[in-house]
């Protein structure tokens, strides 16, 4: 079962991996220690999906004990790079409250971001599509309505500060900042549907 996980995380990695044989060999023997220091290597050199996937050795407790706040420093360096990996992996914490404060709103938004996008593979927007999905009928139109009139500023600082919410005065929906409902996404036929903030 490990070595299945840590085939997977591969394969959502793809070809930046090359370079570090022998932090994939080391992770399939289950020789994590010395994985940990093949990947971390490619982490600080900026390969975000090394991050990604340290990142889902804690989240899972791969090698590791179990530690969110460690799976979560991991997901955020390489969201600061765009990885659609990690802020679906992001999303899914946010979604599961595993080490923040469950907030589906949050969850929806990541997955919706990653979906509408299209960002890292088409495994990862899948993955994201279907964990938008399972949101969308969860969730009450009213919780949908309520995040959609949220700006990606406002959400992206919520999920850094760890669930903190930010001052809503400071990254609010305004002339020059769009609610994600105002986004270029929508198809007319779509946008017809969608609430109308400050209403």
């Amino acid at each position: 079962m490990r070595t299945l996980c840590l085939f997977a995380a591969l394969l959502v990695a793809g070809p930046a991996f090359a370079g570090a044989p022998e932090g994939i060999a080391a992770a399939e023997r289950g020789d994590y220690e010395t994985a940990f220091r093949e990947f971390q290597a490619l982490a600080e050199a900026g390969d975000s999906k090394a991050m990604v996937t340290i990142g889902i050795w804690f989240h899972r407790g791969q090698g590791f004990p179990v530690d969110y706040d460690k799976a979560m420093s991991w997901y955020l360096r390489a969201l600061d790079l765009g990885d659609g990996d990690a802020l679906n992996n992001l999303g899914v914490m946010y979604r599961d409250g595993l080490g923040v404060e469950r907030n589906r709103q949050v969850a929806y938004l990541a997955f919706l971001i990653v979906h509408m996008q299209g960002m890292g593979s088409e495994a990862t927007v899948r993955r994201a599509n279907r964990n938008l999905r399972r949101e969308a009928d969860e969730l009450s139109q009213a919780q949908i309505a309520e995040a959609l009139c949220w700006t990606p500023e406002y959400l992206l600082a919520f999920i850094r500060g760890r669930g903190a919410p930010p001052p809503p005065a400071s990254l609010a929906r305004s002339e020059t900042r769009r609610a994600f409902r105002d986004l270029d996404w929508w198809l007319e036929s779509e946008r017809e549907h969608l609430p109308r903030c400050g209403e």
